[in-house]
């Protein structure tokens, strides 16, 4: 995993990482869901917040770099993964928008699973191993 790679993704409108899942804990500062999360629990209520929104209104209080990682990306088939594009691409789910100080990391168990990435979200990706 390359940390610095990942570092300057600081403030880059509209990108995420991917790194392998056995790297999830050198990140450090994280919150990680389960890319499998059903829609009922992702999106929440009608017209209410997020699920992660707590969770990352904490985490991002400080200037703190910190990461929102959705675990087990490519388990998804492509159109449950294309989900997540307009939270990398806008910064926005939900009518929520990221803290700034907040990269988006998708992980996957190994190269081979890059493969099964959808290209909407691939895309907007930078490969961090």
């Amino acid at each position: 995993m390359n940390k610095d790679l990942i570092e300057l993704q600081r403030g880059s409108k509209a990108t995420a990482v991917v790194i392998l899942e056995d790297n999830i804990n050198e990140l450090g500062h994280a919150i990680v869901m389960n890319a499998q999360i059903d829609d009922v629990h992702l999106f929440g209520r009608k017209l209410g917040d997020p699920i992660f929104k707590k969770q990352l209104e904490k985490k991002s209080k400080s200037d703190t770099l910190a990461y929102f990682v959705i675990s087990g990306i490519c388990g998804l088939d492509n159109k449950s993964q294309n989900r997540f594009v307009g939270l990398v691409k806008d910064r926005e789910f939900g009518g929520y928008n990221l803290p700034g100080n907040i990269i988006m990391v998708f992980t996957v168990k190994n190269r081979e699973e890059l493969k099964k990435m959808s290209k909407e979200l691939y895309k907007f990706c930078v490969v961090t191993f």
